[in-house]
């Protein structure tokens, strides 16, 4: 597995998977650091208000299918 960030980024926001990544780079292991990232428009979520994390895992697991 490869870790990978799922990101909704707010309205007239613009930020580039490059930009996470470096800001990651001081503040997290280098093994923690999001090899893939993708931005969402919404999160799946319960009836309780929680993310779905294995929806999103299926969604990005369908793409390198």
């Amino acid at each position: 597995e490869r870790v990978a960030a799922c990101i909704k980024l707010k309205q007239h926001s613009l930020l580039t998977a490059q930009e996470i990544q470096d800001f990651c780079k001081g503040k997290l292991a280098h093994f923690k650091i999001p090899e893939h990232i993708y931005f969402i428009d919404d999160f799946p979520m319960t009836a309780s208000g929680k993310i779905q994390k294995y929806k999103l895992k299926e969604k990005i697991v369908a793409l390198y299918k």
